[in-house]
């Protein structure tokens, strides 16, 4: 080895000019010119090793332009990463990359493949996102070791590339992003070698702060064991001399002092010599594949060599740098654990979503917590991810939420939670930052002005833009987007981006104003009333007459038109939801079937944009699917009797009057006054943030529409197969290809992974609904006791289980567990609808339960605001609920404390 010289590991980053070599598909590891660009993590850090003179076994690299060349001929129209893989290792290779390999294996071992001597050579993955400096993605791609034959080398190549789109694989680097592709994949064929020992060092302790210590894990031959998680033996090396601070045997026989090492003084020095040239050379620690072995070209020579006691050589067989490590002084720090939760998120956008929603919402999201901590004077640092997702499930970082919140004074972590739906918040201790308050402080008056200006003006600016919308929209809808040019649909898509933005702030400025005044009207209930108080704030904001329960009530007037007549009812009930329309529209020209479908047409044309899971964009809305609507239709036909509008407005008017009354029975006349006024406000701002929030499931049906055109037109243009598939691509493809229509070339191959990837997830179990996670590792973070009314299944009664009072009542009944609504909705009346989660598009099952229980949501939740309307005992955040509670056991909801009784299993 030469001395250390300390380089920039992309400089050979160039792309080979025309003519600079012989070879296209193909480059010799350590050569002049080397295409770094498309040779993959580990053939590069091959390639520096060579050109600072280490000793590792002679390479050459297929790059990825074969690969390329090969998935471009196979993914066309295929249907799975199955199918993909198994045209992969079909794949019929072409005359000249076939003789460029013949010409580079000849290069290195003349007498190839004539030699049967040959020790055989090494397939190894060397894909584009491999060994990266934030990401090893180490052994998760193929390698086929001992290959022999010229067949067996095209056959390792296939599998090779073929092992790219391993399900596995890709959910082990998938990250917190969704919608993603692996990138390109170069393979490096290698000249294998006969170690006596192999292993793996690293240049600092990967597991401790140590930075000043070498770990050297050693086994016998190939070292495969050390690879893979196998015994090994250790040693533990001070950097500057290589004197052995420890040794672990790894052979189990109990006395370490007498096991036998298979590395000596010399060789050790000479690791620990090499591990202090590759830091310093590559400016950071470094992952470091080793092996021991003669210098042979053939299995027999190496025998010869190791018969005279010939010194083995030092081989490196990779190197990369270390991403699981504590970085030295001036590096950035190690990853923090953060805290991440889904109690209140998982309800707006449950299950897993799709790459193109995640696209849309994450920059939403984004923009909303920017506005909400904006108004009260904070900042969202710009490194912070407030959003992520994981397994494909949203979550909420609460670590970093809490750290910008934290500067707030008197602002408790608990208030919070409570507001948002509970959660353990022992798991915040340590895991965010407390800030200072100072700079808020100084910001406060400004702030105060910011507040009042917005409580001022948008109770007048929603209503004004709420109209704007709706007549946008209906013009939008008049529109056939079919007839629009390329240019022409290029621009609706920003003109559509600048109404949904819009839209969003106005509607993040509704939610905004109802918080605070909420937390006002709440904080005064409870300095004044005290700890008795506490809970009747759900009370006070029941019958509020909000626009997102008049689909439910809209829905019980068609459930009674239906009821009238014997025609309609069986109809209804006598074929499969989805049937139903077909059904009756096959029996137009009965006066009774033509009334019903004329106020059918009426109530999509209303609420024809929601479903259950509508923030969803690859949902089908109501307007196009109706099955759901009649599963629900059919439960109102089933029931005893339906209310009357009179006696629906009754039991709202008892409502109202139960929220004065609880007004007059905390606070005396004088006050009184002051906090009707309050609650006035409080009351009119939840439901103008219903109305705008109707608005932005409006617009993202808008978005729906428009990008089901986006895949007809690439299914003209053969990019994919149907327009369904546009949802498994992310918003910026789209825009790629809006802009430049030859974008579409890679479309194919990333709605392939993205539906992989989404339908692996979806087998997944939910991760916990709050988590500690520490780069990808996550652990449970639920650490409650006995004693805590919200302890985790183990630690509760197991006929009881709690949650947080979402409406009030007392109820009990059977229950019924739904999962998926649009795939199953029949729920019998009175039976306590049981269910993961509850969106807006759940609520007209409402009306035929006796009580609902979900498992994530909190009381501020749309559905609650929903439940107190409709009056029905509600218990949310119920942590386990869907799987503790079975279809038809009998439970008692007691809503008023947010406890749910199992009295009898079915």
């Amino acid at each position: 080895m030469r001395g250390p010289a300390r380089m920039n590991p992309k400089e050979h980053d160039e792309i080979m000019p025309p003519g600079a070599q012989d070879f296209r598909y193909s480059a010799r590891v350590g050569g002049a010119i080397w295409p770094a660009a498309r040779a993959g993590g580990k053939a590069n850090g091959l390639h520096l090793l060579v050109r600072q003179g280490f000793d590792v076994p002679p390479a050459f690299c297929i790059l990825s332009d074969a690969f390329e060349q090969a998935l471009a001929c196979c993914v066309h129209r295929v249907e799975s990463l199955d199918e993909l893989r198994e045209k992969l290792l079909g794949f019929e290779l072409s005359e000249e990359l076939v003789a460029e390999v013949d010409a580079q294996m000849r290069a290195i071992e003349p007498g190839w493949p004539a030699s049967a001597d040959s020790l055989g050579w090494a397939v190894r993955s060397s894909a584009l996102d491999e060994d990266a400096a934030g990401h090893s993605f180490a052994g998760q791609q193929k390698t086929v070791l001992g290959v022999q034959t010229r067949d067996e080398i095209f056959g390792a190549l296939r599998e090779v590339w073929a092992s790219l789109y391993e399900t596995g694989a890709m959910l082990y680097s998938d990250g917190l992003t969704l919608g993603g592709k692996p990138r390109s994949m170069a393979v490096v064929i290698q000249r294998m070698i006969a170690p006596g020992c192999a292993g793996v060092m690293f240049s600092q302790n990967p597991l401790s702060a140590e930075a000043e210590q070498i770990v050297v894990n050693a086994a016998k031959g190939m070292g495969l064991q050390v690879v893979e998680g196998g015994s090994a033996q250790t040693y533990y090396l001070e950097k500057s001399s290589g004197y052995v601070e420890g040794y672990e045997s790894g052979d189990g026989a109990g006395d370490e002092a007498t096991a036998k090492p298979l590395l000596d003084e010399g060789q050790l020095k000479e690791l620990a010599a090499c591990a202090r040239q590759l830091e310093y050379t590559f400016a950071e620690p470094m992952d470091i594949e080793w092996a021991y072995a003669p210098r042979a070209v053939s299995a027999s020579s190496a025998r010869a060599e190791s018969a005279h006691g010939i010194r083995p050589t030092l081989y490196l067989l990779q190197a990369r740098p270390i991403t699981t490590s504590a970085k030295p002084a001036g590096a950035a720090p190690a990853p923090v654990a953060a805290v991440w939760t889904n109690v209140n998120v998982g309800e707006a956008l449950p299950g897993v979503a799709t790459p193109l929603t995640w696209s849309i919402i994450r920059g939403f999201s984004r923009l909303g917590f920017e506005r909400a901590f904006g108004s009260l004077g904070l900042e969202v640092p710009e490194d912070y991810e407030l959003v992520g997702a994981f397994r494909g499930r949203i979550y909420l970082n609460l670590s970093q939420f809490m750290s910008i919140a934290s500067a707030i004074p008197l602002l408790k972590p608990q208030t919070l939670f409570e507001m948002a739906g509970g959660g353990d918040i022992a798991a915040l201790d340590g895991n965010y930052e407390q800030r200072d308050s100072r700079e808020f402080l100084f910001r406060l008056p400004r702030t105060a002005l910011k507040i009042a200006a917005s409580q001022l003006t948008t109770p007048l600016v929603a209503p004004f833009w709420s109209r704007h919308f709706k007549d946008w929209r209906d013009q939008y809808f008049e529109q056939d987007l079919s007839q629009l040019s390329h240019l022409e649909f290029r621009d609706k898509l920003d003109e559509i981006d600048r109404v949904f933005a819009r839209t969003g702030l106005v509607m993040l400025a509704c939610s905004s104003n109802f918080l605070m005044s909420y937390v006002l009207m709440r904080e005064a209930m409870r300095l004044w009333a005290g700890e008795e108080s506490a809970g009747q704030e759900q009370t006070l904001l029941g019958a509020l007459d909000v626009e997102s329960a008049q689909a439910g009530y809209d829905l019980m007037e068609l459930g009674r038109l239906a009821r009238r007549s014997h025609r309609l009812r069986n109809a209804i009930t006598d074929h499969a939801p989805g049937e139903v329309l077909g059904v009756l529209r096959g029996l137009k020209g009965h006066d009774d079937v033509d009334g019903f479908l004329a106020a059918f047409a009426r109530f999509r044309q209303l609420h024809g944009h929601r479903a259950p899971r509508e923030a969803e964009l690859a949902t089908p809305r109501w307007r196009e699917d109706a099955g759901f609507l009649f599963e629900v239709i059919a439960g109102y036909i089933r029931a005893p009797r339906l209310p009357s509008a009179r006696e629906l407005e009754r039991v709202r008017a008892q409502a109202r009057a139960q929220v004065r009354a609880e007004v007059e029975r905390f606070f005396p006349a004088g006050i009184s006054g002051v906090f009707r006024g309050l609650l006035r406000l409080t009351r009119a701002q939840a439901r103008q943030r219903e109305v705008m929030r109707a608005r932005v499931v409006d617009s993202l049906d808008i978005y729906r529409r428009y990008f089901l055109e986006c895949g007809r037109r690439l299914v003209l243009q053969e990019a994919i197969r149907q327009p369904e598939d546009v949802f498994y691509l992310r918003v910026e493809d789209l825009q790629n290809w809006l802009y430049n229509m030859s974008s579409a070339t890679d479309l194919a191959i990333r709605v392939l992974v993205a539906r992989a990837m989404h339908e692996a997830n979806a087998a997944l179990p939910d991760p916990p609904d709050t988590f500690v996670a520490t780069g990808q590792r996550i652990q449970d973070a639920h650490k409650f006791e006995a004693s805590d009314p919200r302890a985790p299944v183990h630690a509760q009664s197991l006929d009881e289980i709690r949650g947080l009072p979402g409406s009030a009542g007392r109820v009990t009944g059977r229950a019924r567990i739904i999962r998926d609504p649009n795939k199953d909705a029949y729920l019998e009346p009175g039976e306590i609808l049981v269910a993961p989660y509850a969106d807006i598009g759940w609520t007209p099952l409402f009306l035929i339960a006796a009580g609902i229980v979900t498992s994530l949501g909190g009381p501020l939740s749309h559905a609650c605001i929903v439940a107190r309307e409709y009056q029905i005992p509600t218990v949310v955040n119920a942590q386990g609920a869907t799987e503790r509670i079975n279809t038809g056991d009998l439970i008692t909801l007691d809503a008023d404390r947010g406890i749910i009784y199992i009295r009898e299993r079915a």
